[in-house]
Order: structure tokens, then sequence, then C-alpha cells
């Protein structure tokens, strides 16, 4: 059942009170003050008090649907910008205006546009799931294996951002007639593994950079029998000096558990959020929504952290120096290279940071094919070798 909450003039209350009874309204609660009486009834009952002339009858409040209505009448144009903005927040954030493919070659571009079009990712079109996006990669690549070798969609708002790796097929290595293996550094030969030529050095021998590792020049008693092309992997141990420093102090972040919303704006000339922060410090997790024109709408996620100074003992300091200096030396070496030792030459210490040299000892593949030109009697030659 529905009620309506009525206010009356106390003065009017007894009287009110036996046109209620006459009339069959029935009263459910009642409070009274010192000027206005407060009566609960039944909606349906309100027309007949409405007719009562002699007090000043109003609705006070209302419950079930009548209280709906009251609040819908209220609140209607609210309501309706809410609907109206929620319903452009969804159409904003989940419809695609920009498609843009990111490569050099502009053929590649090209392509992958056509393909993509013919997937639906194109602009002016709904978002797709990260599952259909999953699979359209997968049909591209399938469609063209000779051309692409990777290929990834990212979604950053409104817009796709395609990113392709060309497939570049091995070109035939240049065939030389007559060539050296040659060391291209100073080291100790560790392990030599060729197939054509002779080898001039072996395991353990000091090889200095230029040296002929194995002759395209073959020759049986003194005599120049065949020459050609000699090819094969030459790995020795070459040695480095790298010089690290490390902080000798770190900060540690601790999340409090406050979190604030906010929202961050970003352009080629603005980056930083629409409401000011009531956290000191924090951490900042986005997502990006959308983006209009220049600008690109993120949703901010600000963590309150407490910020400590730490400082490190001297263990972890030559830990982390150790560490970066092996990083740092294995970006230089392919698959088959590695570090076989280090050690530590010298420590510099200042307030602030702690600089370590090493010594480093790394197994390296130091051949190269050097072509070399033969004179008349075919028993000199000249690398010429060029890094």
């Amino acid at each position: 059942m529905n009620y309506f909450w009525i206010s009356i003039n106390q003065k009017e209350q007894d009287r009110f009170l036996l046109k209620c009874y006459k009339q069959n309204i029935v009263i459910y609660e009642s409070v009274t003050s010192s000027k206005r009486c407060l009566f609960k009834i039944a909606a349906a009952d309100y027309p007949k008090v409405s007719k009562m002339y002699f007090a000043k009858v109003r609705v006070e409040d209302a419950t079930g649907t009548p209280k709906i209505k009251k609040f819908l009448k209220k609140y209607f144009f609210f309501i309706i910008s809410s609907l109206l903005g929620l319903f452009l927040f969804f159409f904003l954030t989940h419809i695609i205006v920009k498609v843009e493919v990111i490569h050099s070659n502009k053929d590649i571009r090209d392509l992958l546009t056509t393909a993509l079009a013919e997937k639906g990712i194109k602009k002016n079109t709904w978002k797709k799931s990260f599952s259909e996006l999953e699979q359209i990669k997968k049909e591209i690549l399938n469609q063209y294996p000779d051309r692409l070798e990777w290929l990834e969609i990212e979604t950053q708002g409104m817009n796709y951002y395609v990113r392709v790796e060309e497939r570049k097929l091995k070109e035939e290595e240049q065939k030389m007639e007559r060539c050296h293996l040659v060391a291209t550094k100073d080291g100790i030969l560790k392990k030599l593994i060729y197939s054509k030529g002779e080898a001039l050095l072996k395991t353990n021998d000091y090889v200095k950079k230029g040296d002929i590792i194995v002759t395209g020049i073959l020759k049986k008693d003194e005599e120049t029998k065949e020459v050609l092309c000699a090819s094969g992997k030459a790995y020795a141990e070459v040695w480095y000096k790298a010089t690290i420093k490390v902080p000798k102090k770190r900060m540690e972040s601790k999340e409090t558990g406050k979190i604030r919303w906010n929202i961050l704006l970003k352009n080629n000339s603005y980056n930083d959020f629409l409401f000011r922060s009531r956290l000191e410090n924090y951490q900042t997790e986005t997502k990006s929504l959308f983006k209009i024109f220049n600008t690109e709408v993120f949703f901010a996620k600000q963590k309150e952290v407490v910020n400590t100074i730490i400082e490190k003992n001297e263990a972890e300091l030559l830990d982390e120096a150790t560490t970066k200096m092996q990083e740092k030396i294995k970006l230089t070496l392919q698959e088959d290279e590695e570090i076989l030792n280090q050690k530590i030459l010298s420590q510099n210490e200042t307030d602030d940071y702690l600089e370590v040299q090493f010594f480093v000892a790394v197994l390296e593949q130091i051949g190269k094919q050097q072509e070399f030109t033969l004179d008349s009697d075919l028993d000199t030659h000249s690398p010429n070798l060029s890094e």
C-alpha cells in the first residue's frame, strides 16, 4: 500500500480527526509539534482529505509509488542529464575513431590498413573484444606469412595503434671465392669449429686482432693445392674493464591504503590532473578513456604512499653493481656467448655513490670471414681486416 504524510495546522487537529472518522479515513501514524501535526494516511484517501477546505492540507512526504513519482518530478532534468552523460560515456569508450598502423614502410602500412578494414578494424566502428582482436591478428599473419613477422593491436581510448614487424627473407650470403677466418679481437682461443679451410691455431693459443685462425689456402708439401673460402666459428676468451656506479641509498615506498580518484588530461602542451589531489605523496595508475582532438583523457587512481630512505650495506651495493655489470655485458653478447668470470679491480666511494671497476672475461665468437688477394706465386696474401 502507498501512503502520504500530510501536514495541518494544530488548531484544526480535532476537526480534522472528526472528519476522518466520519469518512472512514484511517490514520496510521501521527506526529504532533507546537504548531503543526503530521498524519500518515493511505494514498487512496488523499482526494477526500484535499476537499477539507477548512484546513490547509499539504503533502509533507510520500511513500511507495507517489514518493517515486515525486522524486522523478523533482529531479527529472538531473536524471535525464545523468542518463545522457552515461550514454555518451559508453558511446565514447566503445567506438573507434582512429586506426594508426605504425611502420616506416608505406607498402606495409597500406597492406595492413586494407587487411584490417576487411576484418572490421577501421574508424567509426565499435570496439572489438580481446579474443576477437587475437583472432584477427592470427588470420592476418596467416594471410601474409611472407610479408609479416609479428603484429600487435593496442587499444588506447578511442584509438587502435597497430604495430607490425616486416618479415625479411634472408638474403643469400655473398659468396667469396677466397677468404680466411680472421680474429676480430685479442684473446685466448677456447673453441674452434670450421668446415672449410686449414686451422693455423689451436685451442689455448693466444690470438691477436687480425691474425688468421683458419686459412683458405690449402697446401701440401709447401705447394698450394687449392684456394677456397674458409668458414667456421672461433670462440676466444676476451677481456673487458667495466665501471659501474650505484647509489648508496634507496627509497622504499609503502602504501597507506588511502585512495583518491581523479581525471588526467594529456596533450602536447598540457599534462595534469583535472582536480587537485589531497594526497601529498602518491603513486598513480591510469586507464585511457577516450581521446578528443589532441587531448587524451585518463581515469586516474592515486594511491597514497609513505617514502622511506634506506641506507644500503656493502654487500647489497656490491651485489647491485655486479648485477648491473652482467646485464650491461650480456646486452652485447650473442646466444652462444657467455661471461666466464669477473673480478673487482677497485672501489671508489662518495657520500652518495659507490663506483666499482670490474675485470671481466667473456667467451666470444671472434672469427670473421675476410676476403684476400693472391700474388703471382699464390703463396702470399693480404687479408685487410676491416670492422
